[in-house]
């Protein structure tokens, strides 16, 4: 998956949780949006601060 302006796609070379929460730590001066459904990484990435929200919000 490509990314477009304004979203950053990345690749994980381990678990994608984990990537997840790694960008998350390394930004903390930014506004962090991550989409899930699970709710182990909503929990791990709310607790440094960003923003989540399900799946449906990008994709009916």
């Amino acid at each position: 998956v490509a990314s477009v302006p304004g979203v950053r796609v990345e690749s994980a070379p381990g678990s994608g949780d984990d990537h997840m929460v790694d960008l998350v730590a390394r930004s903390p001066g930014r506004r962090r949006l991550v989409v899930t459904a699970d709710r182990e990484l909503r929990r791990r990435v709310t607790e440094l601060g960003a923003e989540v929200t399900g799946p449906r919000a990008v994709r009916p």
